[in-house]
């Protein structure tokens, strides 16, 4: 049987973190189960999007460079916009 978030209780306890599966593993690291908040790689969900808005708001040879280097030429901030709160 495979575990999922609303399966398995013990996953309610684990952060809120943007790595975090489904079946309680991390997307980024080859470990058995989610380290929580003391992971190096520890992320909470929104602050990816804070990234991309202060990517979003660099000048536009200083994106280019960013995109060519890190992302393969693309550039996946400026496809990510804010969702306004409500």
């Amino acid at each position: 049987m495979t575990y999922t978030r609303y399966s398995n209780l013990e996953l309610l306890k684990l952060p809120d973190c943007d790595g975090l599966l489904e079946n309680g593993q991390c997307k980024w690291l080859d470990v058995s189960a989610c380290r929580g908040k003391d992971c190096s790689f520890y992320h909470k969900k929104d602050s990816l999007e804070k990234v991309f808005a202060r990517l979003r708001s660099l000048p536009e040879e200083k994106q280019e460079h960013i995109s060519q280097k890190y992302y393969y030429g693309e550039r996946p901030w400026a496809e990510s916009k804010a969702k306004p709160k409500l």
